[in-house]
């Protein structure tokens, strides 16, 4: 049986060109405009650490840090990964967030215009100095104030 050296290197470069070129379509794909959310978000790792920093001002916030007090770290724990679920699910990401209903869930717990504002202060600060984009801050933001009518409790 005679060895074609040549079909196989030109097999080998063929298989080198495709995997490039998959490469290169992924790639540009994880930055167009088109691309998910949640991809130019910079994915889950990126949404995780937007939240727990997030978390981190609003805990120690003298008026929002009544929601987070008295909570034990696997409570706080559960509690922040249900919220990276819920965006990441709404941010077009592979999550499925299996909480419960933002009315359902905030109801009773008295959340004013007030509470809103720390909260969207925090998050602003948080994708700043993450270096969000413009635009993506402004889907973020837009996205969070969808949730709004939800979590306000009227006076």
């Amino acid at each position: 049986m005679k060895f074609n050296f040549r079909k196989l290197a030109i097999l080998g470069l063929l298989q080198v060109m495709i995997t490039f070129i998959s490469a290169c379509s992924f790639a540009e794909a994880e930055t167009s405009p088109e691309a998910s959310l949640y991809k130019r978000l910079g994915g889950y790792d990126a949404i995780s650490a937007v939240v727990d920093d997030v978390v981190v001002q609003i805990a120690a916030d003298k008026k929002l840090g009544r929601f987070w007090a008295h909570r034990g770290k696997d409570g706080i724990t559960r509690e922040k990964q249900l919220i990276v679920d819920f965006i990441v699910e709404n941010s077009g990401g592979p999550l499925y967030y299996t909480g419960r209903e933002m009315k359902i869930l905030h109801e009773g717990m008295r959340i004013d215009n007030e509470d809103w504002d720390i909260l969207i202060k925090a998050l602003k600060n948080t994708l700043t100095k993450f270096n969000v984009p413009a635009k993506e801050t402004q889907q973020v933001l837009e996205f969070f104030d969808s949730t709004k009518i939800d979590i306000i409790e009227k006076s």
